[in-house]
């Protein structure tokens, strides 16, 4: 999903994401596969985060295929709130994203950096109900800032199956973004445990605003891979 929460995988274990991304504008369709994201836990509180993948890109009429290495994104979560203690829990989690190849940010199929990204994130729970806000601001080097939030939930439907729904939107005036045509984007998804060190995560959405840049069409499919003593098993 898109939205992120203040979880963090436990101290010492490793979360490793391969996946395959796809996002269309009326433009653009953009994949990347593999789509690389690695997850360390330093400590109960603290994720230490890299991310970075293959990219291909097509313009929607067709045409010849851009391909490149993404740009890398580093990030580090702090959870500073628990629930236990405080009812919420509550995160921040700073986003450095730096260029890999400058043929890629020529080519159109990666930013040029670097850029950051500084969101918070909350959640509480309610059973096997959870619900997930996050909201942050967007710092591009070549290109205009943008705010960024979703609201996120979610529901355990069996021991093994998590089912999430959420809605996403970028804008670069938060308050005014349905009026001024911001990227909203709706998003389902689910993520399903198959034994105590993999997880299958997929999600589909849409976007429901106009405008040639703004999202149509967005997936995710990926596996995970938990090494190290998993602390939410």
């Amino acid at each position: 999903m898109l939205t992120d929460d203040p979880g963090t995988p436990g101290s010492g274990v490793w979360e490793i994401n391969a996946a395959y991304l796809e996002q269309r504008t009326q433009q653009e369709r953009l994949r990347s596969f593999p789509h690389v994201d690695v997850n360390y836990g330093l400590g109960e509180r603290i994720q230490l985060k890299y991310e970075t993948g293959w990219a291909f890109a097509t313009s929607s009429e067709g045409g010849s295929v851009k391909s490149g290495l993404e740009d890398s994104l580093l990030g580090v979560k702090w959870r500073f709130l628990d629930q236990s203690r405080s009812g919420i829990d509550m995160s921040v989690y700073p986003q450095l994203q730096l260029e890999n190849s400058s043929y890629s940010v020529a080519q159109g199929i990666a930013l040029a950096g670097p850029n950051f990204f500084l969101p918070v994130e909350i959640e509480r729970d309610f059973g096997k109900i959870k619900v997930v806000g996050e909201v942050g601001y967007q710092y591009f080097h070549a290109e205009q800032n943008e705010w960024v939030a979703g609201l996120l939930g979610s529901v355990q439907a069996s021991d093994a199956l998590e089912l999430m729904a959420e809605v996403r939107l970028f804008s670069q005036n938060l308050s005014q973004s349905l009026v001024s045509r911001g990227d909203v984007i709706l998003n389902v998804g689910l993520r399903h445990t198959l034994g105590s060190r993999f997880r299958l995560l997929a999600s589909a959405g849409t976007g429901i605003s106009n405008g040639p840049q703004a999202t149509s069409f967005i997936a995710y499919l990926g596996f995970q891979v938990v090494l190290g003593e998993d602390k939410k098993q």
